[in-house]
């Protein structure tokens, strides 16, 4: 339904004229920025338009980044009427046309803030191209227009946004005209039930489709015949030096397989290494410098080698960004490659790509929702609409295929496949192949590659899924962050809250206790029913008691955090409280297990009476009572849930296990308890490279001071092969390095302001271009508040994490207009790519330590003599390195690498960051001298 706050606005209207209206602002936040102009067009299907257009005098200053993206001036708008006067105008020029708009909600919240109340109804253009177009990657004005073949005219203007917004409405509509009559239909019953404004654009075209007559209301999907499972040969053949050189001479000769690829040696010396370690069965660690082109180094060798030997091998990645380059790009270049190699004799490499559960669509629960009648919010109506346009064209179901704003995600959540027992089920659409997830399966089954991310990798090494297929050659990229993915995969967190809320949803009349009585009393008089009906009063009365011994333990959970926030100092940076093996014999320990076991018993009678209810079920025939099918998978991810809250409870509160971090977050909000494992290594060993003959482990990053000794110790790689192969760029050449020594050290006086100082002037030297990299968000706000209003002046807008958008959206920003600063912490310091001179400098505001109280950090040290020396340094040089990484990302590119915090000039320990850079320019310098050295390196 629409916003409250403005649903007036959505009343009925004309759907025979529109009017398309554009605003521009002085910001993005309606309650505190003001209308600067106004544009708005009339227009019919058939055309025929008049035109409305007004700057608006906003009575306040328009910032400097929004004169540069707008080029309205103070001076546009500084005689210009005032917006109420504009407004009247607006709303006669408009009636009771329905109003048409790109993000319409950003228009008429503005408009509604000033006053202004149009009586039409408000078309969203985003969400009806977001129906029409389901697997857009972006769906912006500019784009839209880009992609229906329309002349966007002069972007961020009022009237020709509006013009561009009314022809891409039309073009749309003509798409609607083109849908089947199956998909309309569903569509339009999904926006009825959502109240969708769109629903009669799709009514009128489903009347037309009905005159022609067409296909009937159901399902459809892409045929496919299940592929062969993949059978590794007896005799192998094994892949020599002279294959691989061979692999990279030919890729130097079809340059249009790569593009831009050039001969690197030190690319050949790895694909060589890797070709051994599949052959010796062995396990390699490569550091591979930035430019050696790694993913083709082990994709060419690994490929011939399961080409050959219809062998499996797979690829685990940490990055989205990655497994989509490798999958869309890089391995379809290296299987032509090898095919060719190869003769062409051997069939085609078949190549995979395998994602958690929530990543596939449910056919079942999909085909559930379009035969509900309740009513829908608006995120649900547009996520089921655009999954009906979208599931006659998709074979793998894979949500990165479809265009998901955050809003939506919430609605996917509930269509995706997450039921870990969903094909145990065997539902009507797993016996007939049209199962995204089976599918997924079955193509991994029969591929020579799978590319699967870190995740899911480690939840199957510890038997949690059986979603990977067997593999015997494993590459893990960017294995630098595996520990950290292990660490979360091997651990878990218990939020009180979120039990509650379980247990309530459990025992309500829409949950599973509630659909047990509904089976019961709209089942058949069976023996088995009249069971089911004690069964359902003894579970649900069992979750009340659970709900019941929640809040005590919260109680005593937050009055013990506060008497140890009192009395210790080891709190963690996002409030976190460390519980350490001594917590038993602290004298308020000891309410807290008893409490704890309280909660634990009723967890345990609970977990019994739903494994009996499930039983139950599982005894009724699906003609029994409706939706039994699904409850019997509810019931067994309800019985999963609660075993692990109970476990988790258990760590925390009445074991004491040594090989455990236990940690606590309490506030007003909510009691979070969290475990993890104090290591990984020996896990990875024994659940995951036991059951591989090869292992390769690559990162651009994985040395620190020329040593693998921290990461292969951390990783559990210790009897690996390592290999270290530089960069090819010329960093002599490409990169001056600047550390600045005369600032005050970090947790000194005066730091903050002569930082974001010295961060203003090479901001200002470079024109912009540049990335500053912080280690937290508190710092992050700190410098936008500082830099903002200082650097507009220079026309340089300040662009941070958290405040102006994600970071794929502000390095957009960036790349489109170099003129900017990004503020950034942790999402920025690794896995992003601006190619040119759009980032031509890196700031580095403070080394990247780890934070001494957090707990996973504090647990780990102490395992050490020298914790400082031998984990927090080593951890910190590998941040930093990567921080470097983002700098130069092609042979052409120059840059300059910044670092504010003295400390890398003044401490000892300052080497071994300085060492870990590669062979470039290093100078020390005053801050006084920062500017002119930035501006003359990048001149």
């Amino acid at each position: 339904m629409p916003d409250p706050e403005i649903a007036p606005l959505f009343a009925t209207g004309s759907y025979d004229e529109f009017v398309a209206i554009d605003l521009e602002t002085t910001g993005l936040n309606a309650s505190t920025d003001r209308i600067t102009e106004v544009g708005a067009t009339r227009f019919t299907r058939e055309g025929g338009t008049m035109s409305f257009s007004s700057f608006v005098n906003p009575g306040i200053p328009i910032p400097r980044m929004i004169q540069d993206l707008t080029g309205i001036s103070e001076d546009d708008v500084r005689g210009a009427p005032t917006v109420t006067s504009v407004g009247a105008e607006l709303a006669a020029f408009c009636g009771d046309r329905a109003v048409v708009g790109q993000n319409i909600r950003f228009d008429i919240s503005f408009l509604h803030a000033a006053g202004v109340d149009l009586a039409g109804t408000s078309l969203d253009t985003l969400d009806l191209a977001s129906v029409l177009l389901p697997t857009a990657a972006r769906l912006d004005l500019a784009t839209l227009a880009e992609l229906l073949g329309i002349d966007p005219g002069t972007h961020h203007r009022a009237l020709a946004d509006a013009e561009t917004a009314r022809d891409v409405f039309l073009r749309l509509l003509t798409l609607v005209d083109r849908l089947p009559r199956a998909t309309l239909i569903d569509v339009l019953a999904f926006m009825q039930r959502g109240a969708s404004p769109l629903a009669p654009l799709f009514a009128a075209a489903l009347s037309e489709a009905g005159r022609q007559g067409g296909e009937g209301p159901s399902l459809s999907f892409v045929a496919r015949s299940a592929p062969q499972v993949l059978v590794p040969r007896e005799s192998l053949r094994p892949v020599t030096a002279e294959d691989s050189a061979r692999l990279f001479e030919a890729a130097a000769r079809q340059t249009e397989l790569i593009e831009g690829f050039e001969t690197r040696p030190g690319q050949v010396q790895m694909a060589q290494a890797v070709g051994r370690a599949t052959v010796d069965s062995a396990h390699l660690a490569v550091e591979a410098g930035t430019g050696t082109g790694k993913s083709l180094a082990y994709l060419l060798p690994s490929l011939l080698h399961a080409y050959r030997n219809d062998d499996r091998v797979l690829v685990s990645t940490h990055t989205l960004n990655l497994q989509e380059q490798l999958g869309t790009h890089d391995i379809p270049a290296a299987a032509r490659l090898v095919e060719q190699h190869e003769g062409g004799g051997e069939g085609t490499l078949r190549a995979a790509m395998l994602k958690g559960r929530g990543n596939y669509l449910c056919v079942e629960r999909y085909a559930e929702a379009r035969k509900e009648q309740h009513e829908l919010t608006l995120p649900q109506a547009r996520l089921l609409s655009r999954i009906a346009t979208w599931l006659p064209q998709t074979t793998t179901g894979d949500s990165g295929e479809l265009y998901m704003p955050f809003d939506d995600r919430g609605a996917w959540d509930g269509l995706s496949a997450d039921s870990n027992d969903c094909l145990a089920r065997q539902c009507e659409y797993v016996r007939e192949g049209s199962c995204f997830l089976v599918r997924a399966r079955q193509d991994a089954a029969a591929a020579h590659v799978v590319v699967v991310n870190h995740a899911l990798l480690l939840t199957a090494s510890a038997g949690a899924t059986q979603a990977v297929p067997p593999f015997r050659h494993l590459v893990i990229d960017e294995a630098h962050r595996l520990e950290e993915v292990a660490t979360d995969q091997y651990g878990a967190t218990l939020s009180l809250q979120e039990l509650m809320a379980s247990l309530r949803d459990f025992a309500s009349s829409k949950g599973a206790a509630g659909r047990m009585r509904a089976a019961v009393r709209d089942g058949s008089p069976l023996s088995p029913a009249a069971g089911l009906a004690a069964i359902a009063e003894t579970v649900a009365s069992a979750a009340k008691s659970a709900i019941d011994r929640i809040e005590p333990l919260a109680t005593v959970l937050r009055s013990y955090a506060e008497e140890r926030r009192e009395t210790a100092s080891d709190g963690g940076p996002d409030g976190e409280l460390a519980l350490g093996t001594a917590r038993h014999s602290q004298p308020l320990w000891a309410d807290v297990e008893e409490t704890a076991m309280q909660l634990d018993i009723t967890l345990h009678y609970l977990g019994e009476q739903v494994g009996q209810a499930r039983d139950a079920v599982s005894t009724m025939p699906d003609s029994a009572a409706p939706g039994l099918d699904r409850l019997r998978a509810d019931l067994g991810r309800e019985s999963e849930f609660y075993a692990r809250a109970r476990e988790t409870l258990l760590d925390v509160a009445l074991r004491s296990d040594p090989g455990l971090i236990i940690w606590m977050r309490a506030d007003d909000r909510d009691v979070r308890l969290s475990v993890a494992p104090l290591e990984v290594a020996g896990r990875l060993a024994d659940n995951l490279y036991a059951s591989a003959d090869s292992v390769v482990a690559t990162s651009a990053t994985l040395t620190t001071g020329g040593s693998f000794d921290y990461i292969t110790e951390h990783l559990g790689l210790v009897e690996s092969d390592m290999l270290q192969v530089p960069s090819p760029f010329d960093y002599r050449k490409a990169v001056l390095a600047i550390t600045v020594d005369d600032i005050p050290e970090p947790n000194s006086a005066g730091y903050g302001a002569e930082m974001h100082r010295a961060l203003a002037s090479a901001a200002r030297a470079a024109d912009g271009r540049t990335l500053a990299l912080f280690t937290s968000r508190n710092a992050v706000r700190a410098a936008a508040g500082a830099l903002r209003e200082t650097l507009a002046g220079d026309g340089i807008t300040v662009l941070a994490q958290g405040i102006d958008g994600s970071p794929a959206r502000l390095l957009r920003t960036l790349a489109d207009r170099p003129r900017a600063l990004v503020l950034g912490t942790a999402a920025f310091w690794e896995g992003i790519d601006v190619r040119g001179q759009a980032l031509s400098q890196i700031v580095v505001a403070r080394l990247p330590f780890p934070v001494p109280t957090d707990p996973i950090y504090a647990a780990r040290a102490d395992q050490y003599e020298d914790p400082f020396n031998e984990y927090a340094l080593p951890r910190a040089v590998l941040r930093f390195r990567q921080g470097f990484g983002r700098l130069i990302r092609g042979s052409d590119e120059r840059g300059v690498f910044v670092v504010l915090d003295s400390r890398i000039a003044t401490r000892r320990y300052g080497e071994a960051f300085i060492e870990g850079l590669p062979d470039c320019e290093v100078r020390r310098l005053p801050s006084s001298s920062l500017p002119q050295a930035v501006a003359d390196w990048l001149a």
